[in-house]
């Protein structure tokens, strides 16, 4: 006998109210099958798919209710939730307030509203919503927290804390709550109150994802890597979520980690491939696990026993040979992902290319090792050849080039460990003919050292011819600087992670220094956002896909603005415009900007303030800078290795370069070799050549700030630092102190050794 449709929806409800939201689902679809049309089932069965996480479905739900009772309150107000949810807080108020308009005092729906405004950045009018909904149920737990989440974005950080905490004497299992004064702790650096309230978190709700994420991360700040590690481990196998795989780069990123086991070295693979973070932020620790392998590690100590001296295959490789090297997924993932920074492994490689030279020279170049060497290729384009070479070994790879060069004007085959032997030494795109390879039909891994040393640089050189010129070059330091980075782009970068959409900058700054004195109102919904010095265009496009804006991306360079468009391209950020200009003659174009970008480029200027003040005239009032300078403290190896070079003469060229880095690597401390920059040849010349280099201190910055209308939001820095920052001045949970931070600075001299980055605010918001 067929179910009847009472017992099966009786059915349903219980599941639901049970939490067994699966077999609710499929009880109110029979239900629907028995009778379809029924709102009240649809709005059931929406509501279910939204606690399930499938909000597609649950609005589709929700909507079909709707067409049906149009004067449904509850599911406007459940329809808001999943709009909500879905990133869509304008759409959401619409619903809250359609909910409303039937039931006034329908508190839910206020308490909803407020938060959806209060996203939307009307924190006045969103907080009155949530008093109005305690008005209405005094004993509404959620709408304390609601109220302390509120109250933390206006910087009222005890009154927050106690307004959750108000929560959870109503409804001590909310986890909501839980997590967000767990969250709230641990921004003041209340760690250990923390890790109790996520520990309480998880223990009631034991796959609550952002609950492990939040322990782990509580945890990895404590120092405890080994319970950071398993917590954010459990956190993925349930789901991974871009906020609990960011955490697992934090952990595994960490100065002096090499913790190991087949889980921790799949997922490093995957973060660098992928990729999870910028590939470069693992390269270090990519390295440590890559030497602690049973084969490479091997190889890699064979290497380093034998430098400088060459080894033949064999003794380097050991009886498996390269081929054996294919099944390092890791070494792979860092050789065609990022600029590796381990000396040892630079040794290791640099000795592998003499190998495979060897080889090719001997007529004894098989198809041995094909993937290991083809990643070696790419490294070597992405540092730009700068492993060190004799004089023999070069003069045999040129012989080995122009050989390559005649079998393509034969159109005679050409084999594929050959075509890779040139490519470790000269980037292929020099070669005479060197498009008539792409014609070709090759293994998938030759066609990919040919996209990235053929294909992409003629696309650039193309893009290159459609970029305007905004501006004249005028000042010779300009100048200088444009000339060097013609020659070298820098950074060549090769991936981005995906970057999560803020509802705009404000949004975005308040989720990244949540205790920071932000003025409010400052920002349109889509900000006209400026790059200035984009270079290869890395930062300003990251910034780009996390931000709604309008982008003006500049640079004196034309060969890195055709990297950065090539890449947009890449990305499918068609909307960005780039431009070749001098940011000292940006005043004449007449436009201004809601946030201004300029990380790592005033320090390279003639007069770094001057240009910071240019920049300043650009930006409107309550506008956003991201800005990077070098620091005096942190760049002490850089000041000694700049002494050397200059003491022995080294020019700039790559074969400089080259020798340059050997001659320090040589030296008691190897001065420079502690920054990733050392392991290029671009970035070698930015950091150790570069025709001009400025280098400030936390006080002159602060003195700067204040004389020009400046507020410190705070800086781009890792989280351990922040943390120890945090531990030693307490009364400042919001870190803007920069007095304190020079103390700070001044005890642990390399905390800013990439550079002084952090975000302020241009007085005067409207």
């Amino acid at each position: 006998m067929a179910p009847d449709l009472p017992s099966v929806l009786a059915q349903a409800v219980a599941h639901h109210q049970a939490g067994r939201l699966g077999e609710a689902i499929a009880g109110y679809r029979q239900a629907l099958a028995i009778k379809p049309g029924l709102a009240r089932v649809l709005y059931n069965l929406g509501s279910a798919l939204c606690e399930q996480g499938k909000l597609d479905e649950a609005e589709a739900s929700l909507r079909q209710a709707l067409a049906l009772q149009p004067g449904f309150a509850n599911a406007h107000n459940n329809l808001g939730i999943v709009l909500y949810e879905q990133g869509k807080p304008g759409e959401a108020v619409d619903c809250y307030r359609r909910a409303l308009a039937q039931q006034p005092a329908y508190a839910e729906a206020l308490n909803n509203l407020g938060a959806a405004l209060c996203r939307q950045g009307a924190f006045d009018e969103g907080e009155a919503c949530i008093r109005r909904a305690l008005h209405l149920k005094p004993d509404f737990a959620g709408a304390y927290d609601n109220l302390g989440t509120v109250l933390w974005e206006q910087g009222k950080r005890e009154e927050a804390e106690a307004s959750v905490r108000q929560a959870l004497a109503r409804a001590p299992n909310l986890v909501r709550a839980l997590g967000n004064l767990a969250g709230m702790l641990k921004d003041q650096g209340r760690l250990n109150e923390a890790v109790a309230a996520y520990r309480q978190l998880v223990q009631i709700a034991p796959e609550n994802n952002e609950g492990l994420i939040g322990l782990a991360y509580a945890l990895a700040m404590q120092g405890d890597a080994k319970g950071a590690l398993k917590t954010i481990l459990q956190s993925l196998r349930i789901k991974e979520t871009s906020n609990a795989k960011r955490v697992f780069v934090s952990i595994v990123k960490q100065p002096g980690w090499t913790d190991e086991n087949g889980e921790v070295r799949r997922l490093m693979t995957r973060a660098i491939h992928e990729p999870w973070v910028r590939p470069n932020e693992l390269a270090h620790s990519s390295a440590n696990l890559i030497k602690q392998a049973a084969q490479t590690g091997a190889c890699v100590a064979r290497a380093v026993r034998a430098w400088p001296q060459s080894l033949p295959a064999s003794e380097l490789f050991g009886p498996d040979g390269a081929g054996a090297l294919a099944a390092d997924e890791l070494l792979l993932a860092l050789l065609v992902s990022a600029q590796n920074t381990d000396i040892e492994l630079e040794r290791f490689l640099t000795l592998a290319r003499r190998a495979l030279l060897e080889a090719a020279m001997d007529d004894d170049a098989g198809e041995t090792g094909l993937e290991f060497y083809a990643a070696l290729a790419r490294q070597c384009f992405i540092n730009e050849y700068v492993f060190f070479h004799g004089e023999e070994e070069i003069r045999q790879a040129n012989a080995l080039r122009d050989g390559l060069a005649a079998a393509l004007d034969a159109e005679t085959p050409i084999s594929p460990l050959r075509l890779l032997t040139v490519a470790v030494y000269f980037p292929l795109r020099s070669l005479s003919g060197a498009a008539g390879l792409l014609e070709r039909a090759w293994p998938s891994e030759i066609a990919a050292v040919l996209a990235q040393q053929v294909r992409e640089p003629r696309e650039e050189a193309q893009l290159r011819t459609s970029i305007p010129r905004l501006t004249q070059v005028a000042d010779t330091v300009s100048r200088l600087v444009q000339s060097q980075c013609e020659e070298n782009p820098y950074p060549r970068w090769v991936r981005m992670p995906p970057v999560e959409k803020a509802d705009s900058i404000e949004h975005y700054l308040r989720g990244k220094f949540p205790l920071a004195a932000i003025e409010r109102g400052s920002a349109r919904e889509r900000a006209d956002f400026l790059s200035a010095g984009c270079g290869t265009g890395q930062l300003a496009l990251e910034i780009a896909q996390g931000v709604a804006a309008r982008v003006l991306a500049i640079d004196l360079s034309l060969a890195s603005l055709g990297y950065a468009k090539r890449k947009a391209q890449e990305l499918d950020l068609l909307d960005i415009e780039f431009a070749q200009a001098d940011l000292l003659e940006l005043g004449t174009i007449d436009r201004r900007f809601d946030v201004v970008e300029c990380s790592g480029v005033l320090h390279h200027m003639r007069d770094p303030f001057a240009g910071w003040r240019a920049l300043l005239s650009l930006l409107n009032p309550g506008g956003f800078m991201l800005v990077g300078l070098y620091s005096e403290a942190a760049r002490h190896g850089v000041v000694e290795a700049r002494r050397f070079i200059a003491e022995r003469g080294y020019g700039t060229s790559a074969d400089d370069i080259r020798r340059c880095r050997q001659d320090l690597l040589a030296l008691d401390g190897k001065p420079g070799a502690d920054f990733g920059d050392f392991f290029g040849v671009s970035s070698c010349r930015d950091l150790l050549f570069h025709v001009q280099e400025h280098r400030t201190s936390l006080s002159a910055i602060g003195a700067f700030l204040k004389n020009n209308g400046l507020t410190f939001l705070g800086f781009e820095i890792g989280a351990a630092t922040m943390q120890a920052y945090k531990q030693r001045f307490p009364g400042n949970p919001a870190t803007a102190n920069l007095n304190n931070w020079e103390v700070f600075e001044r005890d642990h001299p390399d905390t800013f050794s990439n550079m002084y980055v952090f975000w302020i605010q241009k007085h005067g918001a409207a």
